[in-house]
């Protein structure tokens, strides 16, 4: 009988666990998932000296400061960092000087 309750309360220690480990996971994707929500990212190529400017613009709808890296299609590395402050806009030039006028740009934000 003692086996029993020992092992009774094994399964139950390990079941609460297992949900509480679960709960986390859903709420750490619901965090990422509202963060997504928060921000929007897009170039533009500005022209100047010959050249374009290919710059990466951040836009946070959200009350968060959020901590991003964004890169393009063209440069897809290094990925370059940007901060957003609440409700803000931020903008890093990815290449300074390129003859195309046309790429892609990309960006990924987490809550800072």
């Amino acid at each position: 009988m003692n086996l029993m309750m020992k092992t009774g309360r094994s399964v139950l220690v390990a079941f609460f666990l297992v949900a509480f480990a679960a709960s986390s996971g859903m709420e750490a994707r619901a965090d990422e998932d509202d963060v997504r929500n928060c921000y929007s990212v897009h170039g533009e190529a500005r022209y100047g000296a010959l050249a374009y400017k290919h710059v990466v613009i951040v836009t946070n709808r959200c009350d968060i400061e959020l901590q991003c890296e964004v890169w393009t299609d063209v440069d897809p590395e290094p990925k370059q960092p940007v901060t957003v402050g609440p409700k803000g806009t931020a903008e890093t030039i990815v290449r300074a000087v390129s003859p195309a006028r046309s790429f892609k740009a990309y960006g990924e934000c987490k809550k800072r």
